[in-house]
């Protein structure tokens, strides 16, 4: 690779990169009439990109040879103006150990994963089916820069997903539960029991749970709720292509946010399901903690080399690509809020009329700072105590209002896996969170 960076810089390239990513990966599916094997291969290649004349190139492939290296400078097209982060050379590797290895073999793995569906099935008349897939994604990365970067990265990512539908009389509930990390194997780092435990409550709610009215309310948000919230209605906002021309735009070092509220986008957290780990991006940029909002104030946005040359800053290490085949964006990584001082109770017991949200269905943001969140398990509270389960409720409302209208903190924090779809590229990341209680929010169900 670095023979091929020499190339580039011989043939005028103002700055060239490459990139190897191969990806192993293995997903296993088990369901109420099958088990089976839908993903056991390789991922394997290389993507080049070079400044040529003031105009980026690039191109994908699986095999390094001069032509393709030319053609990332033929394809190279532009108004002349772009421009790159210079860093200082550095050569690093970096191998995260699996604390829990997966050396049981492709029958156990099955078997197993088999086992949790049979639980499930059996546990409860009302449901009807099951889905529980074990996923393994092993990464080997190497980039290396005309800027003297060379860094190579080694990790994996696992995943238990387990989803249920249960249908009793006219009513149907359907749930999901999802354990990833960083680790190793899930059913080895994770008590599994817990998670059916999870599992089957959020059915029974969903069965035997009362619709909300629907108005504007105080409402509790739990870590998992509170952790898609910071990614989808705040994070997206301070990835600069989006920030640039969305809210949050002009708002550094404007107040949205009570002292007491901090928003954070890391590259690492010891909890194992931060899965958003990047040491490295996909640039060869140490990751550092960016500071979305601090003290209640809008601090920093996250970028890539190319973003933060166009805006006069250094990068924080969020360029990610899904793969050799796709371009580097501006991607989140662990993104949180952080902890506060109160206890759990001490905030239900300030809500005299509102409700809990303990587990995200699905959502929608758009680039005006309006959200809108399914709610997969919420309960009724009732002078200050937990009083009903929920069923068929949202909640929606505006990025900056909501923030502004957060009261309360509790030291309570915890993270939850997900991933991220942007530009029609998919990374692993973290969202996390405390609980937080927001004096207002709307609240999606029936009237009166």
């Amino acid at each position: 690779m670095e023979e091929k960076i020499k190339l580039l810089e011989n043939l005028g390239a103002e700055f060239a990169d490459i990139r190897y990513i191969k990806n192993k990966t293995l997903s296993i599916i088990s369901n109420e009439t099958r088990n089976f094997v839908t993903n056991n291969g390789i991922s394997e290649g290389y993507s080049i990109r070079v400044l040529y004349k003031g105009n980026f190139g690039y191109k994908a492939t699986t095999n390094l040879n001069n032509y393709e290296i030319k053609e990332a400078l033929n394809v190279s097209i532009g108004d002349g103006r772009s421009r790159i982060f210079y860093a200082s050379p550095k050569r690093d590797k970096i191998t995260i150990k699996e604390k829990y290895e997966n050396n049981l073999g492709m029958e156990k793995n099955m078997k197993e994963i088999s086992e949790i569906k049979d639980k499930i099935m059996k546990s409860d008349k009302r449901i009807k089916s099951v889905n529980v897939r074990y996923n393994r994604s092993n990464f080997e990365k190497k980039y290396v820069s005309s800027d003297g970067r060379d860094i190579e990265l080694n990790y994996t990512i696992s995943n238990i997903y387990i989803s249920a539908v249960a249908r009793e009389n006219d009513i149907t509930a359907s749930a999901h539960v999802s354990l990833s990390t960083y680790l190793g194997y899930p059913l080895e780092v994770f008590d599994i029991n817990k998670s059916i435990e999870k599992l089957l409550t959020k059915l029974n709610n969903q069965l035997k749970g009362k619709p909300p009215k629907a108005g504007e309310f105080k409402v509790i948000l739990s870590p998992e709720v509170s952790g898609v919230f910071a990614h989808e209605a705040l994070g997206h906002l301070a990835e600069a292509d989006l920030a640039i021309q969305g809210i949050l735009g002009k708002m550094v070092g404007k107040r949205i946010a009570k002292d007491f509220v901090n928003v954070s986008d890391s590259p690492y957290n010891e909890d194992p399901m931060a899965i958003g780990i990047t040491p490295y991006d996909d640039e060869g940029i140490e990751g550092r903690e960016v500071k979305i909002i601090e003290n209640g104030f809008v601090k920093e946005f996250m970028n890539n080399r190319a973003y933060a040359a166009s805006l006069n800053q250094s990068p924080t290490g969020n360029g990610r690509a899904e793969d050799f085949r796709s371009n580097v964006l501006v991607r989140m990584r662990n993104t949180y809020f952080k902890p506060g001082d109160m206890k759990l109770d001490e905030i239900i017991r300030e809500v005299k009329d509102g409700y809990m949200m303990k587990s995200v269905l699905g959502g929608q943001t758009s680039p005006d700072g309006t959200f809108q969140f399914g709610i997969e398990e919420g309960y009724k509270i009732e002078k200050g105590e937990i009083t009903y389960p929920l069923r068929n409720v949202g909640i929606a409302g505006y990025t900056l209002e909501t923030l502004s209208a957060i009261s309360s903190i509790t030291k309570d924090f915890s993270f939850w896996p997900g991933v991220c779809g942007k530009m029609g590229q998919s990374v692993f990341v973290g969202t996390g969170g405390p609980y937080l209680l927001v004096e207002k929010i709307k609240v999606g169900g029936i009237n009166g």
